[in-house]
């Protein structure tokens, strides 16, 4: 006996879609994938800018290290990328600026008391007056040869990273904040470019007491983007990430 198909109701029963139940039943396991994977990928996303951030810091005490050896000094974070010579323009010409040099450091805008960058490695205060360090710096006096760029760290104020009052080429961590370096008398204020015992957040208005470490330090505010717990603790505390050297 043979037994016959109706096609038109095959494509019919085929072309039904889902009932409310097969819906429920999808929405109910997507939700549970969601529910493991996603804190998974939070985590490791986390602490890949936990890594990038040791990796910064790392490098930017390795530069100032290696500028004080070559200068005798250390320097305001934002210079420490320049190649030797430049091109007449200033850093913070965004749009004409090609070589971020430290002859041209003298022409930034966006920073105060310039060419005041020099940081003394001994009392750890900011060397003024400075012209005549920084006109020795830009002939290649002997005693005081420029050999960077000393760092290249891709997250910088600049086009694509805005903190307000940063100086342009100052490192930023992978939170969005700008590197902070210490010496044993305070805290590197920018844009003013001097050493004191209070930070001023420009982003967040806050005003914090600059504890004193013991040497010179370059910390990142970490995830909360704030001194310690952004409330009661020092800085290099909670999730603060620091590299003293």
């Amino acid at each position: 006996m043979k037994t016959y198909t109706n096609l038109s109701e095959m494509g019919h029963r085929s072309s039904r879609g889902f009932t409310i139940v097969e819906l429920l039943i999808a929405v109910v396991i997507i939700g549970v994938l969601t529910a493991i994977i996603l804190p998974v990928y939070v985590s490791r996303a986390e602490e890949a800018r936990l890594t990038a951030a040791r990796a910064d810091l790392e490098s930017i005490a390795t530069a100032q290290q290696q500028a004080a050896i070559d200068t005798g000094y250390f320097f305001r974070l934002f210079v420490l990328d320049d190649v030797t010579g430049g091109d007449g323009l200033a850093a913070d010409d965004l749009v004409n600026d090609r070589i971020d040099g430290i002859a041209d450091e003298i022409l930034r805008g966006d920073a105060l008391n310039m060419p005041q960058i020099f940081v003394d490695t001994k009392l750890g205060t900011v060397v003024t007056p400075a012209l005549i360090v920084y006109n020795r710096l830009l002939v290649g006096d002997e005693m005081l040869a420029w050999k960077g760029p000393y760092i290249n760290i891709s997250r910088k104020v600049g086009q694509k990273y805005t903190i307000p009052n940063t100086p342009v080429s100052t490192p930023v961590d992978p939170w969005g904040s700008q590197y902070l370096f210490f010496t044993r008398v305070g805290v590197m204020q920018e844009p003013a470019g001097i050493i004191q015992l209070n930070w001023a957040d420009s982003v967040s208005g806050g005003n914090y007491i600059a504890n004193i470490f013991d040497r010179p330090t370059v910390l990142s505010l970490g995830p909360n983007k704030l001194p310690g717990d952004g409330i009661s603790s020092a800085f290099g505390t909670d999730d603060d990430l620091i590299r003293q050297f």
